[in-house]
């Protein structure tokens, strides 16, 4: 019989146990390795969705002298926003800052900055992970900062393989075990990044729960089609 999700939110769980570790990310999960033993300051990028958060997440629970700091699209000042963060970081040995991808408002910016010129005084390694392109490295004295810094890249999963583990664990997550029927039909119908791939199997398993019903491959098959003749009409 397939399980369905129980009604109700349930909390995220970042832990290694449900974040795959695929080729990928191999050589940036490496490189952050050797960076909490040699210390230093690195940038974590990706191009698109790969799971840097649900790591950095993980990473903290594994290691206690790790402080993670996750900035939200708040409006505070520059100054408000650095004794904040160094108020949850300074106790820690290892600093790691997660920001929202793209550009960030001035104020962030220059926080960020402050806070790299703070780690360097203080001898504390530090780590950003920022999705960002270099057109959207502002302000200016951040985006200095930024290019002088090593980068650690993730890529996508290269495999349908190592995407289907994806998308099972984020099913296990909702508490789902999803057909892999249903899984062959995502990757052949939608785009083929796990933002896109996520989204849809969140979208579907809501779906399933309105209309009480379970998810078949020729259900999910109609619903994919009715929202990309809805894309298309539009």
């Amino acid at each position: 019989m397939q399980q369905q999700r129980l009604k109700f939110n349930i909390p995220v769980s970042y832990t290694y146990g449900n974040w795959i570790r695929h080729s990928g990310v191999e050589n940036s999960c490496s490189r952050i390795a050797l960076w909490l033993v040699q210390g230093g300051i690195l940038w974590l990028n990706s191009d698109e969705v790969v799971g840097k958060t649900h790591f950095l997440h993980a990473l903290k629970r594994e290691h206690p002298h790790v402080g993670l700091v996750v900035v939200d699209g708040g409006q505070e000042a520059s100054i408000r926003l650095v004794e904040r963060w160094l108020k949850q970081l300074e106790p820690s040995a290892c600093w790691m800052v997660d920001l929202p991808a793209g550009p960030v408002s001035r104020a962030c910016g220059l926080a960020l900055f402050h806070l790299i010129e703070r780690a360097r005084e203080m001898n504390r390694s530090l780590l950003i992970s920022w999705r960002c392109g270099d057109d959207e490295l502002a302000p200016a004295e951040l985006g200095s900062r930024m290019r002088m810094m090593e980068q650690a890249v993730m890529l996508p999963p290269s495999s349908d393989r190592e995407m289907k583990s994806i998308i099972h664990s984020v099913a296990e997550e909702l508490q789902w075990k999803v057909k892999e029927s249903v899984i062959s039909l995502m990757l052949s119908r939608l785009p083929r990044t796990v933002a896109d791939q996520v989204d849809a199997l969140k979208q579907l398993e809501s779906a399933a729960l309105e209309d009480r019903r379970r998810i078949t491959q020729a259900w999910a098959k109609e619903k994919l089609q009715l929202d990309h003749s809805s894309e298309t009409a539009a």
